[in-house]
């Protein structure tokens, strides 16, 4: 893949990820801890309070957070969860762009596929299957919730990465896929939500099929593609 430069400002979503992450990484919230509220959040950042909702959402889809009805959002301290790769490497991330992130997820992708084409279990390529056949129940209904589709692309990878039979990768794939969370959410806004069933059936059918070699990184390499252009990204 090409190596891209563009710089973005942030948008009001990613300053409210921003600033909630890099508490983490500070050390000023812990797994178990409450989050200010939304009013709170929003007055010290100089935001609305939608943003800070948005960001709240994609914190949660990705398990970093868990909202508990009539009570909060707290940092999830769940074993396994990516809280503390979180802190150590957060502070690498304050000055990346979503093309950063993305080439960092190409690297794991690319051989975390290639891995799993060679592992994978029935059990796994039945997890796999599950995920994209939610996806396409749920873009095929335009008012299906843009969370909910989310949630099955990202159930999609963590499956491929847990097929990969490599317990230290599946945590870091998995939290570098927490950090492109939200990019992955706008790609499927703009004009990834039919498209991207036929990019993981392609994607599906490579490990399948256990190939290996150009023919995985083909497959990985048609839903980098697809994600740049979603977000305009422009090569180099």
């Amino acid at each position: 893949m090409e190596r891209m430069e563009t710089k973005k400002l942030p948008t009001r979503v990613e300053v409210a990820l921003n600033y909630i992450t890099g508490e983490i990484a500070n050390g000023n919230l812990s797994p178990g801890d409450k989050l200010p509220n939304e009013k709170e959040l929003a007055e010290k950042l100089g935001i609305s309070r939608t943003p800070i909702r948005e960001a709240m959402k994609t914190l949660a889809v990705s398990g970093l957070i868990e909202t508990r009805h009539g009570h909060g959002n707290y940092i999830r301290k769940d074993e396994g969860t990516a809280v503390m790769p979180l802190m150590m490497f957060q502070l690498y991330l304050q000055d990346s762009t979503p093309e950063m992130l993305m080439e960092l997820r190409y690297i794991f992708d690319r051989n975390c596929a290639e891995l799993a084409s060679i592992r994978r279990t029935e059990k796994d390529l039945a997890v796999m299957r599950e995920s994209i056949d939610r996806l396409k129940a749920l873009s095929g209904d335009p008012h299906s919730p843009i969370d909910k589709l989310l949630e099955a692309d990202l159930d999609f990878h963590r499956a491929v990465y847990a097929a990969a039979g490599n317990k230290l990768i599946v945590v870091i794939a998995d939290f570098v896929l927490n950090m492109v969370a939200p990019w992955i959410r706008k790609s499927l806004e703009v004009s990834g939500r039919y498209r991207a069933v036929g990019l993981h059936e392609k994607m599906y059918a490579m490990i399948r099929d256990q190939k290996t070699g150009m023919l995985s990184r083909e497959s990985v390499e048609a839903n980098m593609e697809h994600f740049m252009s979603s977000l305009k990204i422009p090569a180099a």
